[in-house]
């Protein structure tokens, strides 16, 4: 059984991009868990209101499961939901964060309309996709890389770092809630008419 690495963001702060440097560089197998979803049809619905599809977690769990279970080499789940995985098929946890106001552009970039911009950069504000990898992994798998002014390449040196045990990674953790102004957090509160 190969060992899991799991490369876990918001959107747009460059999972995807890591994952597959990653990949590349320690010879490892990729899986984009968003593309593998729609590719074998692992979801309930479609949600047009998020523009995004509802998972059937129970068949994504024992699909990705019997993924890993067949792999002879190490696999690098990217996704933006680590909890689905069980925590001892999982060696490390590398969450990727940015700073919101630059997701929030990198986001525009790729068209995104203003609903879900706001709904993925207040996921970041609050740190929604670290809060539950601790939940599920505990804070010794968990690891947090500031990619706000990092290339791709830079975040893949200290993953492999941390993995071969040359960088000693920072434990404290990020908090976009004490950086921000106010008013830059209250641009992305989410009112209730929408």
């Amino acid at each position: 059984m190969g060992k899991v690495i799991i490369i876990a963001g918001t959107p747009g702060t460059g999972k995807t991009t890591t994952a597959k440097l990653l990949s590349k560089k320690i010879n490892a197998v990729h899986v984009d868990v968003s593309r593998y979803v729609i590719e074998n049809k692992l979801y309930i619905d479609y949600d047009p209101r998020h523009l995004s599809y509802v998972i059937d977690e129970e068949k994504v769990i024992e699909k990705l499961i019997e993924l890993v279970e067949k792999s002879d080499k190490i696999v690098i789940i990217d996704t933006h939901y680590p909890e689905i995985l069980p925590p001892d098929t999982v060696e490390y946890v590398f969450v990727l964060r940015t700073n919101p106001l630059i997701l929030e552009d990198r986001l525009r970039k790729k068209g995104w309309p203003w609903r879900k911009i706001r709904e993925n950069v207040m996921a970041e504000i609050l740190s929604i996709v670290v809060s539950n990898a601790i939940n599920r992994f505990s804070e010794d798998k968990v690891f947090e890389i500031d990619t706000s002014n990092k290339t791709p390449e830079k975040v893949v040196e200290e993953i492999t770092g941390v993995i071969k045990g040359y960088i000693k990674p920072s434990k404290q953790r990020i908090d976009w809630l004490s950086l921000l102004k106010p008013e830059d957090i209250m641009r992305y509160e989410i009112s209730g008419e929408e």
